[in-house]
């Protein structure tokens, strides 16, 4: 399995429980986890840690602002962001413009450990 170097990830995610499966995991594969929310609270937690953060993975349905809205407002400050998207509605017209905006990559809920993994390092490498 694909592991971590230490990097930080932010997890935005308003459903607890998933963000604290999320974190846990990536936590023993050696990744720096913290948790969002929502939107508004993600992008206070970024511009606050400024340079901290080496990927941000969000769901799409989010309270306050949406998904792609906290992708929009963080690439306007970061053009370089790495930004994995995930969504239980896996809609193809929805990743085509989400990668077309920057989206370094879509993860579909619910997604395997090793999916989850694989895709992060993935983009990571780039």
């Amino acid at each position: 399995m694909d592991v971590g170097k230490g990097e930080h990830i932010l997890i935005v995610e308003d459903d607890f429980e998933i963000s604290s499966i999320i974190k846990e995991v990536l936590s023993k594969f050696n990744y720096e986890c913290e948790i969002a929310s929502d939107g508004e609270i993600a992008f206070h937690i970024y511009e606050t840690n400024k340079g901290k953060f080496d990927l941000v993975i969000s769901d799409l349905g989010l309270p306050k602002i949406s998904g792609v809205e906290l992708f929009e407002k963080f690439y306007r400050n970061n053009p370089n962001i790495k930004f994995i998207a995930m969504s239980g509605f896996g809609h193809k017209d929805v990743q085509d413009e989400l990668h077309s905006k920057g989206v370094s990559a879509f993860l579909s809920k619910p997604f395997n450990l090793e999916n989850l993994l694989k895709t992060i390092r993935t983009v990571l490498d780039r």
